[in-house]
């Protein structure tokens, strides 16, 4: 299962991050809370910002593209 995952676990964003502790001055983060949330996921991230960010608008006006494409995101 390890070499499984191995390619979605190297997705997610973060996953070798480091940080600054009192003691050590490079620790690798370890992320455990994944009940309520989880780490943002790459191939997710680019797909939200190449096919639906670059058209969000203020969905109340219908008078132009982006404004009824972000109305029709909100149904």
């Amino acid at each position: 299962m390890e070499y499984f995952f191995t390619k979605y676990r190297r997705g997610i964003i973060g996953y070798n991050q480091t940080i600054k502790t009192l003691i050590h001055s490079s620790v690798r983060l370890v992320y455990a809370d994944w009940t309520a949330s989880g780490r943002m996921y790459l191939p997710i991230e680019n797909r939200i910002r190449n096919k639906i960010l670059p058209f969000v608008a203020n969905t109340c006006t219908s008078s132009y593209q982006s404004g009824i494409f972000s109305s029709k995101l909100s149904k």
